[in-house]
């Protein structure tokens, strides 16, 4: 087999700052992940199965982008945040009393770790929402005093009273912007041990709207009385992550850890550029690591057939986005690589500073299509797409199971968790299992072959429940889980064919374009980004195929 048009055959976009080098697939090649240039820089790498069986009409095209950022640290003296720190004070938190001192601790040591000149802000809620610090009830700025003030009114939080979640949220959202807070980077760490029983029906649904694109919010529950569900309503509408805090010992170092988390985010924001070709439908679009977040219906529609996706503050991190793109084969070639869609990353500014003068961005990825109509090749799976699949299954077992045990279907129950168990096995996903393992005595992780404790509590439920849409992030070699087919073990990929060979080459090798330098595989007759017209082996340049209506190359983000 001609392995010149496999996986793992290798094209450079550009040489600059910024430059990914990119597989046949679309996939950019590993030693190009991390920035070698001054700036900090983001850098997108796409996975995908591009060959598609041809005759079979419009069909799905599924990809998984890995967006990464690298340097950002030095940004942070640039970043400007504010941070609203949430403590349900409600006479719950008094039983046992490790609870309500725990939380004191924690709330002391997140503003103990802010940066200095971050705006802040101490709520206790009960069954409404009170600014205990600053004692005028707007937002203080960080520093050695202030710091030391707030965590001594933390010291001083009381639990008594009911719990109002949502006006807790509508409070943090009146600080964060408030006239003359114009921070691009907003965010607020909440904690509770209760469910949302004193606010007016539907209103946290209300207030999560209205909160939603205007800070960021992650949620944590304590003790056995909250509500999975109700956190991670919160933490999806508002594009931050729920989870349950087990020990009450352990809060303190998560409250910690989560603050330290938000002051590392020192980039306002990356919006996710999708432009698809005439004829594409985009399906969907969502974030699918760290968490899922079903972000299609809150795309930006900057042109006829272009979205822009936001995705928040970043820091230096990694993030996974699962999309999938209608392929229509009408008027492609058979056996060639035709551009579906491009993505593109758009930064924004750091303070006063342009995006392009603080960090470096990458080409835009194609997303391809390759009409085949080999089956081997057409129903292979990428292996990042695979796991993804896997996790969606594995958050609706979860998700299935806890429904089915607080409706008293224990049998169901125990199918269900006995599902999730062997797809998280075969996700290697540890933490889950761990949390499945306090709901199910398990026999036989492979095999899904589990058994209901006799005891579970409403903290052992919502601990598993509430992180049924976390994943766990892993490179293309990482196994896929049971069910997928592997991909294909490539050849070494071919050399490029230097430029002094053309206009004719040697039938089977790389060619590279004469115009944007791209290398393209040796099937090719046209070149996947710009659209010109490739040398072939018999020596001159093919007619070129343009689709109809086809539209101009992507431009650089």
């Amino acid at each position: 087999m001609d392995r010149s048009n496999g996986p793992e055959a290798v094209h450079r976009d550009s040489d600059g700052p910024g430059a990914v080098r990119h597989r046949d697939d679309g996939t950019a090649a590993p030693e190009d992940r991390a920035p070698t240039a001054a700036l900090p820089a983001l850098t997108a790498e796409l996975g995908q199965n591009k060959y598609l069986a041809a005759g079979s009409g419009t069909v799905p095209a599924h990809a998984v982008l890995t967006v990464e950022a690298h340097g950002l640290a030095g940004l942070t003296t640039h970043a400007s945040s504010a941070e609203v720190v949430v403590i349900d004070c409600s006479g719950s938190m008094s039983w046992p009393s490790t609870k309500i001192a725990a939380a004191r601790k924690a709330a002391a040591a997140a503003i103990g770790v802010l940066r200095d000149g971050t705006r802040f802000a101490l709520v206790e809620g009960t069954d409404k929402a009170r600014v205990v610090y600053p004692a005028a009830g707007r937002m203080a700025v960080a520093g050695p005093d202030t710091r030391a003030d707030a965590a001594r009114t933390a010291h001083t939080l009381v639990a008594a009273g009911g719990t109002a979640i949502a006006s807790w949220l509508a409070c943090a959202r009146d600080l964060l912007t408030a006239d003359g807070q114009d921070h691009p980077i907003r965010h607020a760490l909440l904690l509770t041990d209760g469910r949302n029983e004193h606010d007016r029906p539907d209103e946290l649904e209300r207030v999560l709207a209205d909160c939603a694109g205007k800070f960021t919010c992650d949620a944590r529950g304590i003790g056995d009385q909250w509500a999975a569900t109700e956190l991670r309503q919160i933490a999806g509408r508002l594009h931050g992550i729920a989870d349950a805090v087990e020990h009450d010992s352990d809060l303190e170092a998560e409250f910690r850890r989560m603050m330290r988390k938000a002051m590392d985010k020192s980039l306002p924001g990356i919006r996710i550029r999708v432009r698809l070709r005439v004829g594409s439908e985009l399906a969907f679009f969502k974030q699918v690591f760290p968490t899922e977040l079903d972000l299609t219906q809150e795309g930006l529609r900057t042109g006829e057939r272009t979205w822009e996706f936001p995705t928040g503050a970043w820091g230096d991190e990694s993030r996974d986005y699962h999309l999938c793109v209608s392929a229509d084969p009408t008027g492609d070639p058979l056996g060639e690589d035709m551009q579906l869609a491009s993505l593109a990353l758009v930064a924004e500014g750091a303070g006063d500073h342009p995006a392009e003068t603080v960090i470096s961005v990458p080409r835009p990825v194609p997303l391809l299509v390759h009409w085949t109509d080999d089956p081997v090749l057409s129903t292979r799976i990428d292996p990042r797409v695979a796991r993804y699949s896997g996790y969606a299954d594995l958050g609706r077992a979860v998700n299935a199971g806890c429904e089915a045990f607080e409706a008293g279907r224990l049998g169901a129950a125990e199918e269900e968790w006995g599902r999730a168990v062997r797809l998280a096995h075969d996700l290697g996903d540890e933490k889950m299992l761990r949390r499945l393992r306090r709901l199910v005595e398990v026999l036989d992780a492979g095999e899904g072959r589990v058994r209901l404790r006799d005891e579970i509590t409403a903290g052992d439920l919502n601990s598993a429940w509430v992180v049924s849409n976390h994943s766990t992030q892993t490179r293309r070699s990482a196994a896929a889980p049971k069910g997928a087919r592997p991909p294909h073990q490539p050849g070494p990929p071919p050399a490029a064919v230097p430029a002094q060979q053309q206009p004719g080459r040697q039938k089977g090798a790389d060619v590279e374009c004469p115009v944007c330098h791209r290398v393209s595989p040796g099937t090719a007759r046209i070149c996947t980004r710009c659209g010109t017209a490739l040398p072939t082996a018999d020596g001159p340049a093919p007619e070129r195929h343009d689709r109809p209506e086809q539209e101009p190359p992507e431009p650089t983000a």
